[in-house]
């Protein structure tokens, strides 16, 4: 800061008055310069800190880092009907058949194979393995003891539901299809 002096209207730095020596002047002036040094040092320190912080050599700043493309994956299921311990099939007047897997979690982009088993013994019930929403038009009916393996590429998101068109409502499940993880 400067000030004014009395007379002269002469101006100095705070601290250096005309009674005191050379040596306690310079000790202001070293003081002063090792305090802006340090200022300096500290500005350049920020300076090069948020410099490295951002990508080089993009035009505005901003970079895009490039991820892996997810090209998906073959993903296996067992499905295979199943029953409903103890369930009185004529007093609740409902099957007692269930899929063995209620769900069928993927992602976009995979192969979905399905190893699907009808285990009910000769002369017993039909099954189904049957999605009517687009785009997995599928309807595969399997006489006991038959199996067969259905192959899907998932490549539509969403939770599509699929059933055995003989044993409605209890034997029912989910294929979710979930975006990509990357």
């Amino acid at each position: 800061m400067l000030v004014s002096g009395s007379k002269n209207n002469h101006y100095s730095l705070i601290g250096l008055q005309r009674n005191h020596g050379v040596a306690e002047n310079t000790k202001y002036i070293a003081i002063l310069g090792i305090s802006i040094a340090t200022i300096a040092i500290s500005l350049a320190a920020i300076a090069i800190s948020l410099q490295s912080a951002t990508p080089a050599n993009t035009p505005n700043a901003m970079q895009v880092i490039a991820q892996p493309h997810y090209s998906g994956e073959k993903k296996e299921f067992w499905l295979f009907n199943s029953d409903i311990p103890d369930l009185n099939e004529s007093k609740m007047d409902m099957p007692d058949d269930v899929y063995s897997m209620p769900v069928m979690a993927v992602f976009k982009g995979d192969k979905v194979v399905i190893h699907f088993f009808n285990t009910e013994g000769q002369g017993e019930d039909d099954h189904s393995f049957t999605i009517f929403d687009k785009p997995y038009n599928v309807n595969v009916t399997l006489k006991p003891g038959e199996n067969t393996t259905i192959t899907l590429d998932a490549n539509t998101t969403g939770t599509f539901t699929y059933y055995c068109t003989f044993h409605q409502p209890t034997m029912r499940g989910q294929l979710i299809v979930q975006s990509p993880p990357y």
